[in-house]
């Protein structure tokens, strides 16, 4: 059985280079939920948690449709209520949505079927997620490595590219976390930072 790796047939979406680029993002879908408050806190976990069970168990069932795929990196949405940057307020004031892109494959009858079976082991906020259909866009994106503590440089660099380019973002700062944080030690994690954009 041939197994789909978005890692390799989407080339800018899962890599990307230390200095600022323009790149074109393919529409996608995806399984996502939605969040506010410190990211070292129990609700973020909890739901990070919840997402990976939803996503196995939709791999699991497209697995036995004959459509296997290697799962695909955790993403973040990061934002604020009033638009600013995020080391501007508290850390209990960010929104955030976390994501999983999905193959063309994956219907919205998968993914109820996935989240009811996470259901069964009785996980949390399970009735809140969602399948996301986001269009084609043009972004900015770099690679950061490093801690995520230590972004606000590579944000800097990120949005004074947009700016030098006559360009504004269209959507909050996106996160792909290349590296396993349970694996990889702070100063080697890879994170492609990504704003979409379009002109002014």
């Amino acid at each position: 059985m041939q197994k789909t790796d978005l890692s390799k047939e989407q080339k800018h979406y899962y890599r990307s280079k230390p200095a600022p680029e323009l790149v074109t993002i393919p529409a996608a879908s995806y399984l996502a939920v939605e969040g506010n408050g410190d990211p070292a806190a129990a609700l973020f976990t909890a739901k990070m948690k919840a997402l990976y069970a939803a996503a196995y168990n939709i791999k699991k069932i497209c697995k036995l449709q004959g459509n296997d795929f290697k799962m695909p990196a955790l993403e973040g949405l990061w934002w604020t209520p009033g638009g600013e940057q995020l080391t501007e307020v508290p850390k209990e004031e960010w929104y955030w949505k976390l994501l999983i892109q999905l193959p063309a494959f994956v219907t919205v009858n998968d993914c109820k079927q996935a989240i009811a079976l996470a259901g069964n082991r009785k996980l949390r906020y399970l009735d809140e997620f969602a399948f996301d259909r986001c269009p084609a866009t043009l972004a900015v994106q770099l690679l950061h490595t490093g801690s995520y503590h230590e972004e606000a440089p590579s944000l800097q660099k990120l949005y004074g590219y947009i700016a030098q380019h006559e360009l504004e973002a269209s959507s909050p700062h996106r996160e792909v976390y290349i590296t396993d944080p349970g694996k990889t030690p702070a100063e080697r994690l890879k994170t492609i930072l990504r704003v979409d954009v379009r002109s002014r």
